[in-house]
């Protein structure tokens, strides 16, 4: 009798510790499953200082420097009430559907593109309530 008491209790054990383990969950910031709200044909618009450039919606002009013999034109944005997460996968699908190629990525912090003989080095950085997008080009 007390063998078989032993037997159960050594499954019930063993069986709670397997229902009870802990199971990794997928945190959503670092999932590669880019999620965008933006529509597959949204009307491109362009800047006004960079106008090669697709411009993303709600941007608000804050500073521009034209290019020189040793710098490219650098143009900072801001982005009202908005996430730096939602900034990068939206702008990357608007450079896309421009025909963008886009050469480098990093998860809501900077996209790399190229179209013919332009370049764009787009930098994303979040503040408290806003993003900041700030752009180097040629």
């Amino acid at each position: 009798m007390k063998k078989f008491l032993y037997i159960t209790m050594v499954l019930v054990i063993s069986l709670s510790f397997v229902a009870c383990g802990s199971k990794t969950t997928a945190d959503a910031s670092k999932t590669s499953i880019a999620t965008s709200t933006t529509p597959a044909k949204t009307k491109i618009t362009y800047t006004k200082d960079l106008a090669y450039l697709p411009t993303y919606t709600g941007v608000q002009s804050a500073k521009y420097t034209a290019k020189t013999k040793k710098a490219l034109d650098t143009s900072t944005y801001t982005l009202k009430n908005t996430t730096d997460v939602k900034v990068f996968n939206d702008y990357q699908a608007i450079l896309k559907q421009d025909g963008w190629t886009i050469t480098e990525a990093k998860k809501s912090y900077s996209v790399n593109a190229k179209k013919g003989t332009h370049m764009a080095i787009i930098l994303i950085q979040k503040t408290a309530k806003d993003v900041i997008l700030t752009i180097m080009s040629k």
